[in-house]
């Protein structure tokens, strides 16, 4: 019995780094779109010119990322993390951003409409021709530190 057990212990060891092998050389090319959505955690990420309109992309980390001329228009990115993120000409039009976090991000050129913020935080973000009163605010933390109840019902 303890040798079918160390062998099935060897098995699923052997299982378990193919796949974690798999995920982390994927993680290395440089197009990482389809990757995107299965790693979870792509901080550092650096992605141009995508269209993730649609996609669910829950809780994904996109801290410390560079991301440009890219559309989540209608994509579910609720508890999603942009901390330290530089985020360039992106559409968030229609997005459910709730819960999700902004904080020290740089967001140029960026659109929230109809997008649902509820709940997001934009501590210490630094927004150029971006608005967020398009969007749905309702516990929203805003860049100057202040909450934003305006949408509440």
């Amino acid at each position: 019995m303890n040798r079918t057990l160390r062998q099935l212990s060897q098995s699923i060891v052997t299982g378990v780094s193919v796949v974690l092998c798999s995920v982390a050389a994927g993680a290395q090319e440089t197009d990482r779109t389809e990757d995107m959505r299965g790693l979870g955690n792509c901080q550092g990420c650096v992605f141009e010119g995508h269209d993730f309109s649609g996609q669910r992309l829950m809780g994904i980390d996109l801290g410390e990322s560079k991301l440009s001329d890219i559309h989540f228009d209608r994509a579910g990115l609720g508890i999603a993390i942009f901390d330290g993120a530089k985020l360039a000409s992106i559409s968030f039009d229609g997005a459910d951003l709730r819960g999700a976090s902004f904080v020290g991000a740089r967001l140029v050129d960026v659109t929230f409409e109809n997008a649902d913020l509820r709940g997001a935080v934009f501590e210490g973000a630094f927004l150029e021709r971006t608005d967020l009163q398009s969007a749905l605010l309702c516990t929203t933390q805003m860049p100057d530190d202040e909450m934003d109840n305006s949408d509440c019902r």
